[in-house]
């Protein structure tokens, strides 16, 4: 639920970011960008990640730091790694997006 209320891939330039990372494509931009709320776009976008590789998910926290969404990156790394002692391997990454994919519903 944290992630469905906190992102917002709508507005911020979230989904900006990834493209330019190449974590999505231009096609689920599309799909992101043509939901009717904030709420559906953020699921969507989820869906999307859920699916991607640990080091594609390394770059949507990444994106999220570059986007000033750095809450949103330390609450989710943050039972895993203190992010500002070290940088994530992607060991971590993928078990920050285990994490998410176990305790948010997408």
């Amino acid at each position: 639920m944290f992630l469905l209320e906190n992102l917002d891939a709508k507005r911020s330039s979230l989904v900006d970011h990834l493209i330019s990372f190449k974590v999505i494509s231009l096609d689920e931009t599309e799909d992101i960008k043509a939901q009717t709320t904030t709420s559906k776009a953020n699921d969507k976008l989820l869906s999307v990640l859920s699916r991607k590789s640990h080091q594609q998910f390394q770059l949507f926290l990444d994106a999220l730091d570059k986007c000033e969404l750095q809450y949103i990156c330390s609450k989710i790394v943050g039972r895993f790694v203190n992010i500002y002692a070290i940088k994530l391997t992607s060991v971590t990454a993928y078990c920050c997006k285990q994490f998410c994919i176990e305790h948010i519903e997408v």
